[in-house]
């Protein structure tokens, strides 16, 4: 055979393989476990990349080389990829603010691994892991730390925690490189549980205290060593609910369902994950009406839904789960901000589309769920819908059918100052001038905002957080300002008529008991500062400047010790009162 020949010899002698290096042939290294193997031979450069992708795809390895061998017997790399690159490639994601990490074991709090799930999405994503299967398994951690893009996770941890901390940016970056691997070597040196398909809530009930730093470690790691070896979203579900076998969701353990809430939340962060577990829909208002009614857990699971569907599913129905239902519900405001349209009809099936999402996110108490982010994404959806050209121009229409929709005046308003206060609202700032002193003709009575049923405490607290609400947004011609003082009026009035100070101010009682009750109820907090407030504290100097007010207020303590004890605690309820600075 001569030396021109782009060929590979292999040749069997005395059983033994042996490879024959020919000028001008292309190499395929594979990386595996951190071990590099030799893996074939092709004859042209571009049968040697097709193989080398094609075993990044199937993840038979981790990384692949291509190595020419030129004639003069130099050695040439001409493709060199890992499963990261072979997809698109991954970044680092935007991220504002990081819990600042002090010692190695901060990086497993819940903020902080939601920090790195955001922070490190595309790596994840691709490599179908979670934070907490990447700290908790060796093999993870170590191809992990690795990859160039952690690099420049550090560097933007850094400079985020080194302004919070005040600290210098180069010596927190290798503070943290240090936790990292401080983190590495007590994964490897950890032992882990053997847990059996459908032993999981027995071994999590017989595991202790989950919150203790010892067992919540343990316990992670031994689930970790089954869930992280998946090479899918749907494999590391099916592998984590094989583990839960036939038990009955209803009646799992508190551990349980904790450790499952923390791995799911973590898992909904990944844009791969809810594309997977929803499968194929019709359209987005399908997908958004799926995940909408799993955060209110009243998603009944269809005979066709994917497993992890129905499994997730039922789990949110029977249990809390505040982690996954905070981070789904994070998912959804985002779906409903994108510009892409609900169907594939005409602007009339858009208009139907969101009429038949709103009730979804309006509470049994008439407010609208997901507070100040949820109503600005909710009132762009309605625009975009409401617009033939899906623009987010002339929202007028889309506002005024929410706020119909909400039917109770008090709804309104409340739905229309949580509006304000986001970007998009303020844009909108004319509707809610226009819809305020509409709004304060009609009660002319707290009643008439309000349930005469309801306790007085929670009348005051719902008409104080309407105050509250309005003097943290900005309206034209100071709208909101106005809509306070009004409030505040029909609170005076109300406490006035209904003589409530009056019954908390009774002469038949001890002057100790007067003056307490009228002070505790000064420093509650269901007043803000205004004439109401101001009225509650007049009667309390008038108490004040009575002569030997000291002494008629402490004449229930029988020792010197109870009467000092009683003056401090006087002290210290006129300084909340806002009487004493």
């Amino acid at each position: 055979m001569t030396e021109t020949l782009a060929t590979v010899m292999l040749l069997k002698k005395q059983h033994l393989w042996l490879r024959v290096i020919v000028p001008g042939q292309f190499e395929l290294k594979v990386k595996s476990a951190n071990r590099w193997s030799f893996h074939s031979y092709k004859t042209s450069e571009n049968e040697a990349v097709q193989e080398a992708r094609s075993l990044l795809k199937q993840k038979v390895a981790d990384q692949v080389q291509v190595i020419q061998t030129t004639k003069s017997g130099e050695k040439k790399t001409v493709f060199d990829e890992n499963v990261t690159s072979i997809k698109k490639k991954a970044g680092l994601g935007h991220i504002t603010t990081s819990p600042v990490w002090k010692t190695a074991d901060d990086l497993f709090s819940t903020e902080s691994r939601q920090t790195l799930a955001h922070l490190l999405r595309d790596y994840f994503d691709q490599q179908a892991l979670t934070p907490t299967e990447a700290l908790h398994s060796p093999r993870e951690l170590s191809k992990l730390m690795e990859d160039p893009l952690f690099f420049a996770a550090l560097d933007r941890l850094a400079s985020i925690q080194a302004v919070r901390g005040r600290m210098g940016e180069k010596d927190q970056r290798d503070n943290i490189q240090s936790f990292f691997q401080h983190v590495l070597t007590k994964a490897q040196s950890t032992g882990f549980d053997d847990i059996n398909k459908g032993t999981l809530n027995s071994y999590l009930a017989e595991a202790g205290k989950y919150e203790e730093s010892a067992v919540h470690y343990r316990v992670l790691c031994s689930v970790c060593r089954t869930t992280a070896p998946a090479t899918s979203w749907e494999a590391k579900l099916a592998g984590l609910f094989d583990l839960l076998g036939d038990q009955d969701l209803a009646s799992l353990h508190e551990n349980t369902t904790e450790m499952l809430d923390e791995l799911i939340a973590e898992m909904f962060i990944m844009p791969s994950v809810i594309q997977e577990m929803l499968g194929k829909q019709p359209d987005r208002y399908n997908a958004i009406k799926v995940l909408t009614e799993m955060c209110i857990a009243k998603y009944e699971p269809l005979k066709w839904d994917t497993m992890g569907l129905k499994r997730i599913a039922t789990l949110m129905r029977k249990h809390p789960m505040t982690q996954s239902r905070r981070t789904l519900a994070d998912r959804v405001e985002q779906m409903l901000r994108n510009r892409t349209a609900l169907t594939k009809g005409d602007m009339y099936e858009e208009k139907h589309a969101f009429k038949e999402l709103l009730p979804l996110y309006i509470a049994k108490n008439g407010t609208l769920l997901g507070g100040e982010g949820m109503a600005e994404a909710l009132t762009m959806c309605a625009t975009r819908s409401f617009n033939r050209d899906r623009t987010l121009e002339q929202p007028e229409e889309a506002i005024k059918y929410i706020v119909e929709t909400l039917q109770a005046p008090v709804l309104q308003l409340r739905y229309l100052l949580t509006l304000s206060k986001s970007q998009f609202g303020q844009d909108c700032s004319k509707i809610v001038c226009d819809f305020i002193p509409k709004f304060m003709d009609g009660p002319e009575h707290v009643h008439d905002i309000v349930h005469y049923r309801l306790p007085v405490k929670r009348k005051l607290k719902v008409l104080s957080t309407l105050q509250r609400m309005a003097l943290e947004i900005s309206l034209p011609q100071k709208t909101n300002l106005k809509l306070v003082q009004w409030l505040d009026d029909l609170l005076y009035t109300f406490l006035d008529e209904e003589r409530i100070i009056d019954r908390m101010d009774s002469p038949e009682d001890p002057l100790f008991i007067r003056a307490t009750n009228l002070l505790q109820f000064c420093a509650s907090g269901l007043l803000i500062e205004g004439r109401t407030l101001n009225w509650v504290r007049d009667r309390v100097q008038e108490h004040l400047r009575q002569p030997n007010f000291v002494e008629k207020f402490t004449e229930a303590a029988n020792t010197q010790t109870k009467k000092d004890k009683m003056v401090t605690q006087l002290h210290i309820m006129l300084k909340k009162a806002g009487l004493k600075k």
